[in-house]
């Protein structure tokens, strides 16, 4: 090694505990502020049946596919997650530990707020994935040193703790953070290991602890989320190439043989290790140690080679697979102008080159790699980042080297990018997501490119909420429900019947209001006239983060009767709702005996042209007719015909005197007068069609 690149352990030490503090101090506050989209029903619910299944010793159920009898609507997942599960079982023991732990555990867990998560808890829940980051910077500084110096392995490490994109990710309970952590400081282990390789007379054993260290965490990467087995291939190729080099210079078959065994050698304690770390530290393993990775893998390849079921948002328009220019888009608005110039720098005095090229080719691999599946988001090029930065700090070095005096006034400018990334991320706190790249137009022309939106803001769309009148009574719908929901004080309507509003309209004409939020508009979700039909007024409230419209509130018509089924005529029309409504406009819990009532419906274009009419009776149990419907009004010919246009006609029923009270039902159907036929009935359920009569 290099003797001037020894480091000074009196400033190694100082210098470390100034890592340590700037990244934590850029995340710990705030961890409360907001929810995302995957950490209440995904992340949290599997760590409560994580954390349970552990208490119980029912080692099965620690894989995130499975659930407990007192946890409904956890949604499941084909990767693995057990260290997402177990940082988020820490929180939760801490939790435990806070509150006094007065009672059993199991029944702890059987209390606690999940379904809404209750907001106050996330700080508990986040806390050990913070530490982690943390921690993670502590040793990029320290592995650092032998590859760039002191001073090198400072910067690269402030960059690490001040990435906009690792911040975020890692104040959150999910798996990307810690898969990009861990994929990162098993590289950088094996990077120190790599040293004795280039000096062959050394003795591997002084170095074998990086093998041993880089195997570990590599198991914890694939313990996280399936493509870090990504990590271990890399690995081989970057160490069996150092010792194809040796033997380029001196190709005889005897070094051939020499290198190759030994690389066999360290491969297979590195895979012996990787492979023993992953088994311990997952019990479901203990019970199904073939059928289970079967299983993660078959699902995680199917998941993985289809695109989003919502669909994506790219180059401007909804898309269902972004393609292959997705990710180095992202790349460019999620990192920084100065990361980007410093990286830039390191191309003009080529040095390290070596170093250098390990750092490229992951990037450029890992990143082919995530490109061929189908489901693409921006939180799965993470893993590049730690590089991204290496190699910044990497392009500044000798960037500095170049120019003596500059080495005169190493502490001012070695400081110099640290202010000025700090400068560029702090004013997006706490909305870190909400970083894009300065140098690209930031968020706003981010937002026109790629889908943008983490449920970063809704907390501030349910405080605005809260501020009206009967906030407690009023009904909302919001994109992201379990993000909007723990914030918000009234009554959250996460679907109808198996109808969200990601697919329908039904949830938000059930409300008062209506919750729009960016990445659901980007994609026209849940169709282009839903959307049309909500946003015919002005929004009441607009939520604004970071120069760019993040969430809007529209008021919404609060029908009393949602048609829960499905019920359509294809290529024609669906039903969503109905109310019974007085002369005046005062809604109608029944229909009046004797008066003229409006009966307000409610559908869904679909293809119905004006020639067919549609036809409204009111049939008592036998489907006998006592009323039938007049037409008084329809937005049929004002309402643009696109994509789930949402449509109002009303009718008017006027009952006789002597019509027996009770329940009735209605009768929906189309003609087609000009042939005189009818077109067809809406096959509405009898819950669905039910009205009364007093």
């Amino acid at each position: 090694m290099n003797q001037k690149l020894k480091p000074a352990f009196s400033n190694s030490y100082i210098l470390l505990f100034l890592c340590l503090m700037l990244a934590l101090a850029v995340r710990l506050p705030g961890l409360t502020t907001f929810l995302t989209a995957d950490e209440a029903r995904s992340w949290f619910g599997r760590s409560i049946i994580f954390l349970d299944a552990l208490s119980r010793g029912d080692w099965a159920n620690t894989a995130p596919n499975s659930k407990v009898a007192y946890i409904e609507n956890v949604s499941l997942s084909p990767a693995p997650g057990v260290t997402t599960m177990a940082m988020g079982a820490i929180g939760l023991l801490w939790e435990y530990w806070r509150q006094g732990a007065t009672v059993p555990l199991s029944q702890f867990l059987q209390t606690i707020p999940f379904d809404p998560l209750e907001p106050t808890m996330l700080f508990s829940l986040r806390l050990p994935g913070v530490l982690v980051a943390v921690l993670a910077v502590g040793l990029t500084f320290w592995w650092s040193r032998p590859l760039l110096g002191e001073s090198g392995a400072f910067l690269t490490a402030t960059l690490l703790a001040l990435d906009p994109f690792q911040i975020a990710l890692s104040r959150v309970l999910g798996h990307d953070a810690l898969v990009a952590t861990f994929m990162w400081l098993s590289l950088l282990a094996i990077l120190d290991f790599r040293f004795w390789i280039l000096d062959c007379s050394a003795n591997p054993k002084s170095k074998i602890q990086n093998l041993i260290v880089s195997a570990i965490f590599a198991a914890l990467a694939a313990l996280s989320k399936y493509p870090a087995l990504f990590i271990a291939p890399f690995i081989a190729l970057t160490i069996l190439s150092r010792y194809l080099w040796h033997v380029s210079r001196n190709p005889t078959s005897a070094n051939l043989k020499f290198y190759l065994s030994r690389f066999m050698l360290e491969m297979t304690i590195w895979s012996s290790v990787m492979a023993v770390t992953f088994i311990l530290l997952w019990p479901a393993m203990w019970v199904h140690p073939i059928n289970l990775p079967t299983t993660i893998i078959s699902d995680a390849l199917r998941a993985s080679g289809s695109p989003h079921q919502k669909g994506s948002f790219f180059w401007g328009q909804p898309v269902p697979d972004p393609g292959g220019l997705f990710y180095p888009m992202v790349a460019l608005f999620r990192t920084t102008p100065l990361v980007i110039i410093m990286v830039l720098l390191g191309f003009w005095r080529m040095e390290n080159k070596a170093t250098r090229l390990i750092f490229i080719f992951y990037i450029i691999f890992y990143m082919l790699l995530i490109t061929f599946g189908g489901k693409k988001q921006d939180r799965y090029l993470l893993p590049i980042f730690p590089a991204l930065d290496f190699l910044a700090a990497v392009g500044y070095v000798q960037f500095i080297q170049k120019f003596g005096f500059l080495q005169k006034r190493k502490i001012l400018f070695y400081s110099l990018p640290v202010i000025l990334q700090a400068m560029l991320i702090l004013p997006t706190y706490p909305y870190y997501f909400s970083y894009y790249n300065q140098l690209l137009g930031g968020a706003p022309t981010a937002a026109q490119y790629i889908q943008v939106g983490w449920g970063e803001g809704l907390n501030e769309a349910a405080d605005y909420l809260n501020s009206l009148p009967n906030a407690n009574s009023r009904k909302v719908v919001s994109w992201y429900s379990t993000t909007f929901e723990p914030y918000f004080h009234g009554q959250t309507i996460y679907k109808i019947d198996e109808s969200k509003i990601s697919r329908s309209p039904k949830p938000g004409l059930a409300a008062d209001n209506v919750v729009f939020y960016i990445n659901q508009t980007q994609r026209d979700l849940p169709s282009d006239g839903a959307l049309a039909y909500f946003r015919q007024s002005p929004p009441i409230y607009t939520v604004m983060l970071n120069g760019l419209e993040y969430g809007w509130v529209y008021p919404a018509p609060a029908v009393t009767h949602i048609i829960n089924d499905q019920t359509r005529l294809v290529g024609q029309a669906e039903l969503l709702g109905f109310d019974g409504l007085t002369e005046n406009g005062q809604r109608l819990t029944a229909l009046p005996v004797g008066k003229t009532s409006i009966l307000r419906l409610y559908w869904e274009w679909q293809g119905k042209t004006s020639a067919e009419i549609f036809k409204i009776e009111l049939v008592d149990n036998q489907g006998q007719p006592h009323s039938r419907g007049q037409l008084l009004t329809s937005d049929e010919d004002q309402v643009k015909k696109q994509d789930g246009a949402i449509i109002i006609s009303n009718f008017a029923f006027t009952l006789s005197p002597d019509i027996p009270v009770g329940q009735y039902y209605l009768k929906f159907w189309l003609d087609r007068p000009s042939k005189q036929e009818s077109v067809g009935q809406f096959p509405l359920s009898p819950t669905d069609a039910a009205v009364s009569v007093e």
